[in-house]
């Protein structure tokens, strides 16, 4: 009896162990009973499941990145498993122990789906969660392309600059650098270099939101693959000039003291007003972008040409900028190319500074009219002029 029950025991063992070898989808030269793994192609009349190491060919469509369970004979091929007569496919409720877990932020390009990591990992088939979505998938690896499976978690697109990494990012376009399509952002705290799509550009002033790939080198860079990703939200509400910050529009009207190659310099803030074109004396309705190193216009017109000014060379205090006009009763010219010119108005007058690099020259008996401050000269009231362009001799 005793050893009956061994030779019972040791069948059972050996009828067990070739069951298990039957189920190991492929393992064996025998034709195995189940199959379980993840459609990673789909076609008309065939799909393609794999298990992280053998492949079978089923004879039906499936749909790409669902676990099914094919049971049925299935035997090797010379590349390959496939089922042999009558099986039945059905998705499978059990996530297989050799689906591996993959972290990243889902993106897409150009009908393509990827996961950064940030690497770039191709997927097989889209994710059910927004664009720069930070997700948690299971799936697997076959060829090229991860087969997703199941997402686990997914987050809203993350607003922090992270390099490699997509983020949503809101902010001021405050200009372009190289190109149209490529703008500069202020986000409220520094500077981000955005690349649009070619043929694409942005107006100065606009508030976004960008949805783009971050890349950290000197400075932030932020590409965005797809202009669908851009979501304009208007112009911020303008502020007094004098009171802007940087990303904000101010408003105001302006007096033009000095005309330079950098800029307008104004009477209504530190800054230099850029974008349009004015002659100093002449006051500007001004609807500019502050950039952080400039007035950037946005709208700006001259309100009163600096012709319409009163004439102020009875009103003499140090510093203001005026327009003087009156005859000349004299000129002096020193050797050095300095010369002085008394320009004279009922019983007010001014010394006219004229330096030899003004390139101006004035005659006795003319009428004369100016443009500049009023400054000293040995202790005389005297007016300055920043260009030759600022004094007008004769028919002004």
């Amino acid at each position: 009896m005793v050893g009956d029950r061994k030779l019972y025991v040791a069948l059972a063992l050996v009828a067990l162990l070739s069951t298990a070898g039957l189920m190991i989808s492929g393992g064996s030269e025998n034709p195995s009973k189940s199959f379980i793994g993840v459609c990673v192609r789909a076609e008309k009349s065939y799909s393609i499941l794999f298990n992280s190491t053998h492949t079978l060919l089923v004879p039906k469509p499936l749909e790409v990145g669902v676990v099914y369970t094919v049971v049925g004979s299935i035997k090797r091929t010379e590349n390959s498993l496939r089922i042999s007569g009558r099986y039945s496919v059905s998705p499978s409720p059990l996530r297989p122990a050799w689906l591996e877990e993959l972290d990243g932020a889902y993106w897409s390009v150009e009908g393509r789906h990827y996961l950064l990591t940030p690497e770039w990992v191709e997927l097989g088939k889209p994710l059910g969660v927004q664009k720069g979505s930070f997700v948690e998938v299971f799936g697997v690896k076959y060829g090229s392309k991860f087969y997703p499976v199941d997402v686990l978690r997914a987050e809203s697109p993350s607003r922090t600059l992270r390099n490699g990494m997509p983020a949503l990012i809101a902010g001021t376009v405050l200009g372009t650098f190289g190109a149209n399509n490529r703008v500069v952002l202020w986000n409220g705290s520094e500077k981000l270099y955005v690349y649009l799509p070619h043929g694409h550009y942005l107006k100065r002033g606009l508030r976004v939101e960008i949805l783009g790939r971050v890349r950290v080198t000197s400075r932030v860079n932020v590409y965005v693959d797809d202009i669908n990703d851009v979501r304009k939200l208007g112009y911020p509400i303008a502020v007094p000039i004098n009171r802007t910050s940087i990303g904000t529009i101010g408003e105001g009207r302006c007096l033009v003291l000095r005309v330079m190659r950098s800029g307008l310099v104004v009477n209504c803030t530190n800054l230099k007003l850029k974008g349009v074109w004015a002659r100093a004396g002449d006051v500007l309705d001004v609807r500019a972008l502050n950039t952080g190193s400039s007035l950037v216009c946005l709208e700006c017109s001259v309100a009163l040409p600096r012709e319409a000014l009163p004439n102020g060379i009875c009103s003499f205090h140090e510093g203001d900028f005026s327009k003087v006009s009156g005859r000349v009763e004299w000129v002096k010219r020193y050797s050095n190319g300095f010369g002085l010119a008394n320009v004279t108005s009922g019983n007010c007058w001014v010394l006219l500074k004229l330096p030899k690099s003004l390139g101006v020259e004035v005659e006795e008996g003319t009428v004369v009219t100016a443009y500049g401050v009023f400054t000293t000269y040995r202790d005389k009231p005297a007016f300055q002029v920043n260009s030759g362009d600022d004094v007008c001799s004769g028919n002004c």
